[in-house]
This record gives C-alpha cells, sequence and structure tokens, in this order.
C-alpha cells in the first residue's frame, strides 16, 4: 500500500475518508486550520496520525501529498510555493468524487497533472494548460459540455426540440393522454374501494368502469350543475354537500382547479361516511389545463410532500396512502403532447419520485 501525506481534512475529506485508507496509508495530513508550529491527531480506524500545519511539509518524507479539497486551486498553489515537486502532487477530486459532473470529466484516464510549475487537464495525448482558478472553473464546465455532447446523442436532440408542443391537448386527439394511463393504473389497483354509494366528479366514467356490481349508486357532482342527473355541489365552500353522505368519492385531476385545498379536503372528510374513502388524483408535472384555468383557476401542481401534509392532517397520516407515478421520460412525452401509444409499455413501468407525473391519493374515514 503506497504511503501518502493527505492536504485537508474538510467535508470532502470526511466523505471519502473511507476509500482513502482502503487505498494508501497516510501517514500525516495538512491542515491549514491548523496553527503553525503545532500539531494535532487525527484517529481513523485505530490508527492515529499527526496533523500539521502546511509550513511544515519540508520536514515531512518526500510522500506523495493528495490534496483532499475540492476547490483545490489554492492548495495547489501554495503547495508550489512550499516548493512541493509537481511530480509529487496528486488530486483527490479526480480520484474518489461522487459527483456525476466528477466521473463525466475524469472518466477514461483524464486526469489533472502539475509539471513544471503548471497545471495540465490530460484526456489522452491531449493536454490543456490552466492557468487559474477561474480558468480552471471554465475550462471544466466546456470540457464537460464537449464531452457529454459526444457520449450523449440526446443532448443535441434535445437542444433542437421546437420550442411548442405537438400537442396542447395531451394527444388526446391521437390516442389516450399519458396522464391517463396512471390515473387509470392508481384506479385499478384500489378498485375494491369503490361501493356503496359513490360519487365521481363531472361524470361517472370511471364509477361504471372500475365500481361494476359493488356500486349501489352512482352520483355525479358538479360545481355548476352540469350533465344530466348531476348534482350541484361545492367542495370548497361546502354548498350542497352533506354529512356522512357517501361511501366512496372519485376525485380526479381536480384539486388542482381549487384554491382552499385544505377546506375541500375537510368537506370531502365531512361527506365520506365513516369507512369510506376518496381516491383522488393530482398533477405533478404538467401544463397548465387551459380550460379549466379560463373557467376555474389552474392554482397547483402537486408533490408528494404536499399531498401527504394536506390529507394526513384531516384524515390521520395512518390513514392515508400516497403513490408517486411518473419519470422524465413520461414527463417530457406528457408536456409535448405524446400520447400513450407514442411510448412502450415499459416506459410507464419505470418509477422515478423525482419526476411526478400523478400522485395517487387513498384516504379512509375511520
Amino acid at each position: 500500500m503506497d504511503k501518502v501525506i493527505v492536504f485537508g481534512m474538510g467535508k470532502f475529506f470526511a466523505e471519502f475518508a473511507e476509500k482513502l485508507f482502503q487505498q494508501y496509508e497516510v501517514v500525516a495530513i495538512l491542515d491549514n486550520r491548523l496553527d503553525v508550529g503545532k500539531k494535532e491527531e487525527y484517529s481513523y480506524q485505530g490508527q492515529t496520525i499527526t496533523v500539521y500545519h502546511p509550513s511544515q511539509i519540508g520536514k515531512l518524507e518526500h510522500y506523495p501529498v493528495i490534496i483532499m479539497i475540492k476547490d483545490f486551486w489554492d492548495v495547489y498553489r501554495q503547495l508550489l510555493e512550499l516548493q512541493v515537486e509537481d511530480k509529487r502532487i496528486l488530486f483527490g477530486r479526480t480520484m474518489f468524487s461522487n459527483d456525476q459532473k466528477e466521473k463525466s470529466i475524469f472518466a477514461e484516464g483524464s486526469r489533472l497533472m502539475s509539471q513544471e510549475g503548471k497545471l495540465y487537464f490530460v484526456d489522452g495525448e491531449e493536454e490543456q494548460a490552466i492557468n487559474s482558478k477561474a480558468e480552471s472553473r471554465l475550462f471544466m464546465h466546456e470540457y464537460l459540455r464537449r464531452r457529454c455532447k459526444k457520449q450523449n446523442p440526446l443532448i443535441e436532440a434535445i437542444a433542437n426540440m421546437p420550442l411548442t408542443p405537438f400537442s396542447r391537448r395531451w394527444g388526446a386527439e391521437r390516442g389516450k393522454p399519458i396522464d391517463r394511463y396512471y390515473i387509470e393504473e392508481f384506479l385499478e389497483k384500489h378498485k375494491d374501494m369503490i361501493c356503496g354509494k359513490v360519487m365521481e366528479i363531472s361524470d361517472n366514467a370511471y364509477t361504471k368502469r372500475y365500481g361494476g356490481d359493488n356500486v349501489d349508486e352512482s352520483m355525479v357532482l358538479h360545481v355548476d350543475g352540469w350533465g344530466k342527473n348531476t348534482i350541484k355541489g361545492n367542495l370548497e365552500t361546502g354548498e350542497g354537500i352533506y354529512d356522512n353522505w357517501i361511501d366512496t368519492l372519485i376525485f380526479t385531476q381536480t384539486l388542482m382547479f381549487i384554491y382552499d385545498t385544505g377546506k375541500t379536503v375537510q368537506n370531502i372528510y365531512r361527506m365520506l361516511k365513516p369507512g369510506g374513502t376518496v381516491l383522488a388524483t393530482v398533477a405533478g408535472i404538467s401544463q397548465i389545463s387551459r380550460y379549466e384555468a379560463d373557467n376555474w383557476g389552474d392554482f397547483y401542481s402537486f408533490h408528494v410532500d404536499a399531498v401527504k401534509r394536506i390529507f394526513g392532517e384531516i384524515f390521520g397520516v395512518e390513514n392515508i396512502q400516497v403513490e408517486c407515478f411518473g419519470n422524465v421520460k413520461t414527463a417530457i412525452s406528457l408536456l409535448y403532447g405524446l400520447c400513450c401509444e407514442d411510448l412502450k409499455e415499459e416506459d410507464f413501468a419505470y418509477r422515478d419520485a423525482d419526476y411526478p407525473v400523478i400522485i395517487g391519493i387513498a384516504a379512509h374515514k375511520r
């Protein structure tokens, strides 16, 4: 195991200490925070290592020095001023970082190298001199852009995409909207909860599709009372809403268009019978729904944390189930107006919580 001196004991050092000590025998540590002339001790898994001020490096044996500071430029210049030979200086940033940017920059043998008092970025046979801290940062970003474009043709494809979507109707004129895939997956999963006296917003298509023979009575609620056999009621104000009224509420893609979400969920809780359930879906990543925005207002897109708190405070966190649907591919496809038929089944199977297209909430009144 090679012996080395380490420069720096900050966050970067702490993050990669385990990897560092697995690969090297650390014989000394340098830290600018230590007063000149003083020493400290650092312990790692029973090993005690002396910590020195960098000015004491001349008194130490001539082992390689690994800079364990991510923003390395000032330390690099300091080592040169302390007359540390170029060949002794190594850069922990090129060796240990988990950062995706670092992995891309220093992949395939690319590295930083000090030679004759100058810093070079070496990529294969190509060498690029870096003459300042600012130039170092600028070069890294420019180099990463070039490499990523070379390795990922998708970057160029996205950069050349049109500024307007293929469809502003979620692709509904050509097939099933992508968000509907997730909404229906959620309802299919919870269809056993759709039973008894069931209410749905605007129409009862999902009640009939997923409730079937378990539905004793189907009701439709609309704020303006539009449609045949439709009850006029307002979930935000409570107008037309009765206590302990229904067994199940199918409440899909509606909460985004209601300003007072807390009051709305309170009224939903009030209208459910004990043991009743609301099956709700809300949009995460989505375009503005122009029709609803013009008629009622399009107020929100949601995150999992928001719906957990909104429903949990009223139903109790132990009585809600929250599920996130979507990934970056389906999110982009939805925004551009692709439909389900444009994608593959496996595109929908993968879920990435950082790209929520639809969030489903099953909340139970105990």
